[in-house]
């Protein structure tokens, strides 16, 4: 059965349903009446359905992907046991291949031996260009690192031996200060300071607590350590971390050296 959906089929059919029931009809005209009235209801049915409900949207959609802005990692600065490649695109006779010594330094003809240990490969380009300013018409120069030497961390402090150490995978604070000879019976090891790079090169102290991973308490809160940190541990208790960075870098850390370098200048 389908129902009427046409307002004008609804009045139409009540009207013969209500004469109907007024007046008794014959069999024939009974008949009659039943015909007109299915035809009022079929016709009722065939009538297209409108739903009026359902308002076409305005506009449209328009998805957009948000920017988000990438974190940018420092410019990889030349480390001890680098090999590099020394090009002279106007003087190919004097194109070099060299390995950054434990000094830090690289030997070239024509020019004394230079610093490279601490700096980005551009702006060693641009040191040498400086160089050779007496020595060629228009220097131009491009240093290519080509091989990656060891990367290391710097132990210090209230420890058995301060120096480098080599950064091996899975290397933490704790282990690497074990490796150093342990922590004297003078270090405080509810301060210990990581100086770390970041992504902006900038170098920043963090004081870390940690007689519970000493201890083997808390082994999660080793800190894994990334190349060239600086570990302090210091022999007493510090008020201002950056004054104590600060301090701990120009006194004992080696002057003009590959670790100054690689702090940028900023002590």
């Amino acid at each position: 059965m389908c129902a009427i959906t046409d307002v004008g089929a609804h009045a139409h059919a009540a009207e013969v349903i209500d004469f109907c029931e007024a007046d008794v009809l014959s069999p024939p005209r009974m008949q009659q009446r039943v015909v007109l009235l299915m035809m009022i209801v079929i016709g009722g049915c065939g009538a297209p359905f409108r739903d009026h409900t359902a308002e076409p949207i305005a506009g449209s959609l328009t998805v957009q992907s948000l920017d988000v802005p990438r974190p940018v990692a420092p410019p990889y600065r030349i480390q001890t046991g680098d090999s590099l490649a020394v090009r002279f695109y106007r003087n190919p006779e004097l194109n070099n291949d060299v390995l950054v010594r434990p000094d830090g330094m690289v030997s070239l003809p024509l020019v004394d031996d230079v610093q490279a240990a601490g700096m980005t490969p551009h702006d060693l380009a641009s040191e040498l260009e400086q160089r050779y300013q007496g020595e060629l018409a228009v220097p131009d120069v491009t240093v290519i690192v080509t091989k990656f030497g060891g990367q290391r961390v710097w132990i210090g402090g209230e420890v058995g031996t301060q120096g480098e150490l080599e950064l091996v995978s899975g290397l933490t604070l704790v282990s690497a200060i074990q490796k150093a000879g342990g922590f004297k019976n003078s270090a405080r090891i509810e301060q210990v300071i990581l100086i770390r790079r970041g992504s902006d090169g900038t170098p920043r102290g963090t004081s870390l607590y940690l007689p519970e991973v000493k201890g083997g308490v808390h082994p999660e809160k080793d800190v894994a350590l990334e190349p060239y940190d600086i570990v302090v541990v210091p022999k007493s208790a510090i008020g201002d971390v950056n004054t104590f960075m600060e301090m701990y870098v120009t006194r004992n850390l080696p002057a003009g050296g590959v670790w100054m370098n690689l702090l940028g200048g900023a002590f």
